[in-house]
């Protein structure tokens, strides 16, 4: 093939490539998600001309490099070879969907442009087995872009983020047809040829069904609210403190007294029922050193108002001494943590015994890789090496998902509340269902140093999945972050009272409680496998020896004219 012919061939999947790409980012401040219609539509049109499982997956990877390339944008920039050696090897992944999708429709028999709706049975099984049992990697993107307008996300609450990839992907198909059906006949075929009416009418509905959800779900929800609650969140600094280091007393102790005097204000000013500070954010080992528990407490005591804050935990590892802890000359575990500090506690430590008052905490479950921990360096020490940024000096372990943490109101109220740290909120696995069932609000804390001030496509991204956590949970949520966003969300969603990024300051939000479960979290992995048995029968149910009915919507034919 000439390169002419190839540039040609490989142009509608690199143009729809872009067009996922830009839907999941935002320039000068404007969302491009409204381009998740169409997005998939060039690469239908190329793929529909192929044969081969190679140029099925060539094609395939071009879109998902193109895609990812520009998702991961604000990464690559920080870390050019990393983010690159990561994006070539996650569009392999992104691709692989793209040549089962060309075996099945060769398996039942068609080439009909409504093929292309076996995807949209293909991509959530696959996602969630490559998240959350492959590799730890989330194929988000479709999720990621859609959740800029909250409105058409409500329905998560049942099938889960996978939901929304088989939502856009079978819209996609409906614009495809009608593309083609415009590009055959013209635009006054979809106001004469019913079956183009039929194929518009559905495409519609389609779209309206999430809308639809919503009316439903802003009318029934609020009833099941049990009050609210004031919460304040603390965006510090941009610079971190080494967890694993000396404490720097240019670095360290500025942020924290940053901290300190936004929360003397804010509880001052507004007297919220709770305080959230971001990941991170006391950088001394709290539980293991008693002066720094007491320091902290003092405070909270003085306050008189709970906080949830970030900090580095240690415990000491068992004897001999594992590898990974051996080889960094540690004799202790490291933990990213997460603690509930209590004016009643606080009362506690200072007034009775600090060492026998352990503080109770949630270690984190996801660790970041390449970044908190390197795969696999528990069993073989020298590939933490591998570790970006301060990677070198974290090697986190992992934690477990742990029972809500409480607090009490100003008005005598007890509040249930669960954790999520940073890379955490990438996955709604992370808690039991038996815990998520007891909290009423979740805190999420995070870091944004790592992507630097350049570019915001992460903190945008962090926003996005906080929102499909809150609505896959129906709960409200507190982010505080070092460097942004920092807000609220409501149980629908919806951002309140951002900070804007690469600031210091604070927030204070009303944010509504409530207990119990959604249908997805009480069953997490019910769509994605829906999915599969879906797409079980509609490959292996047709008749071999029958090729599979399809609607064809049939050309115009040119009248005759005589010369």
């Amino acid at each position: 093939m000439k390169p002419t012919q190839l540039i040609h061939s490989f142009l509608p999947s690199l143009l729809s490539g872009l067009l996922l790409g830009l839907s999941v980012n935002h320039i000068s401040g404007i969302s491009f998600a409204f381009l998740l219609p169409v997005c998939l539509v060039g690469l239908f049109t190329a793929l529909e001309k192929q044969t081969t499982r190679r140029s099925w997956f060539l094609h395939g990877y071009v879109f998902s490099f193109v895609s990812l390339f520009l998702a991961l944008i604000g990464f690559i920039w920080v870390e050019p070879v990393a983010g690159c050696i990561m994006v070539i090897l996650a569009a392999a992944v992104y691709a692989l969907p793209f040549v089962l999708l060309r075996d099945i429709r060769r398996r039942v028999k068609t080439n009909s442009g409504w093929g292309f709706l076996a995807l949209a049975l293909i991509w959530p099984p696959y996602a969630w087995f490559v998240k959350e049992l492959w590799l730890g990697f989330p194929i988000t993107l479709y999720a990621n872009a859609l959740a800029n307008y909250p409105v058409f996300i409500q329905f998560i609450d049942i099938t889960g983020y996978t939901g929304i990839s088989a939502w856009v992907i079978t819209l996609n198909v409906g614009v495809f047809l009608l593309f083609k059906a415009v590009l055959q006949n013209g635009v006054s075929d979809l106001l004469h040829n019913k079956l183009s009416q039929k194929l518009l009418a559905g495409t519609l509905v389609w779209f309206a069904l999430p809308l639809l959800y919503a009316w439903y779900a802003y009318a029934v929800l609020p009833g099941t609210f049990q009050g609210t609650a004031s919460v304040a969140v603390i965006q510090s600094e941009y610079a971190e403190p080494n967890p694993d280091a000396e404490a720097d007393e240019e670095v360290v102790f500025p942020i924290l007294s940053t901290t300190l005097a936004l929360t003397d204000s804010v509880i001052t000013q507004h007297q919220p029922d709770l305080v959230v500070w971001p990941e991170g954010a006391l950088p001394a080992r709290v539980r293991s050193e008693v002066n720094s528990l007491i320091f902290i407490t003092d405070r909270v005591l003085r306050w008189q108002t709970p906080l949830a804050t970030g900090i580095f935990d240690t415990e000491p590892s068992p004897r001999p001494v594992p590898p990974l802890q051996r080889y960094l000359e540690r004799d202790y575990y490291l933990y990213n943590a997460v603690a509930m500090i209590t004016p009643q506690f606080s009362w506690k430590v200072l007034m009775e015994d600090a060492s026998g008052n352990p503080l109770r905490l949630y270690r984190k479950v996801n660790l970041m890789p390449f970044t908190e921990y390197v795969p696999f360096s528990d069993r073989y020490p020298k590939l933490s090496q591998f570790a970006l940024e301060l990677g070198e000096n974290n090697h986190f372990s992992v934690g477990e998902s742990m029972s809500p943490q409480a607090f009490l109101t100003r008005d005598g109220r007890i509040v249930h509340t669960i954790p999520l740290i940073c890379w955490d909120i990438l996955f709604a696995s992370t808690h039991k269902a038996e815990f998520l069932q007891q909290a009423q609000l979740i805190t999420v804390h995070t870091s944004g140093r790592l992507f630097g001030d350049k570019l915001k496509t992460s903190i945008i991204g962090m926003k996005n999945y906080t929102r499909l956590r809150s609505v896959e949970a129906r709960k409200s949520v507190a982010k505080s972050s070092t460097t942004g966003f920092s807000f609220f969300t409501n149980p629908f969603g919806e951002v309140l009272e951002i900070i804007d990024p690469f600031t210091v300051g604070y927030s204070v939000g009303t944010v509504p409680l409530r207990q119990g479960l959604s249908f997805y979290s009480m069953y997490p992995n019910g769509f994605p496998l829906f999915c599969l048995l879906a797409l079980l029968l509609f490959t292996f149910f047709p008749n071999k020896n029958h090729e599979t009915k399809r609607l064809i919507i049939p050309k115009k034919r040119k009248k005759y004219k005589p010369k």
